[in-house]
């Protein structure tokens, strides 16, 4: 009998803890982590150190592309006025290819260098961020804090994939 009792009281309190937490309300936060990131000194600096960057690039390009306008130029001149003739115009013409092709490639390989470089300099500023904002979501008790800027969810508490779930609904 008396087992009977603390059982039912056990059961009863489990019961008012479970519907005490079911009744709580979920604690969801928003920002706009584009501000955000505007207004950092970091980025600042960052932004900066990569124009930097860029500009060198950017030079360099600017260089290849003059010359290699000069060089169509005074080829289609030198063309157009019969000076040249058929080998020697093959000739020019095939290396003003080749010299379009590695002002190319140039172009991406800069544009691959300058992407590393701004993931270089903004990863660890991002970090950061999410870090403070893993910190204030836990210390507040936030369940999820979206970003205003994208709709994206910076932060979320670990739940389950559901998934599955809805593959079995749709019978896939």
């Amino acid at each position: 009998m008396l087992q009977t009792i603390r059982l039912f009281l056990a059961v009863a309190f489990l019961f008012t803890v479970v519907s005490a937490q079911a009744q709580t309300p979920i604690k969801c936060g928003h920002m706009n982590l584009g501000n955000l990131l505007e207004g950092l000194p970091e980025t600042t600096k960052a932004n900066k150190d990569l124009e930097a960057f860029a500009a060198t690039y950017a030079a360099k390009g600017d260089s290849l592309g003059k010359i290699f306008e000069a060089a169509a130029t005074t080829f289609q001149k030198e063309y157009q006025e019969g000076k040249l003739i058929p080998v020697v115009a093959q000739q020019q013409y095939a290396a003003l290819e080749k010299q379009q092709k590695e002002l190319e490639n140039y172009q991406k390989i800069s544009e691959q260098a300058v992407s590393i470089k701004r993931d270089e300099l903004l990863n660890p500023i991002l970090t950061k961020i999410y870090d403070s904002i893993k910190a204030v979501a836990k210390e507040n008790g936030y369940l999820m804090i979206f970003d205003t800027s994208t709709g994206a969810a910076l932060y979320a508490l670990e739940s389950e994939d559901i998934t599955p779930l809805v593959k079995k609904k749709l019978g896939l």
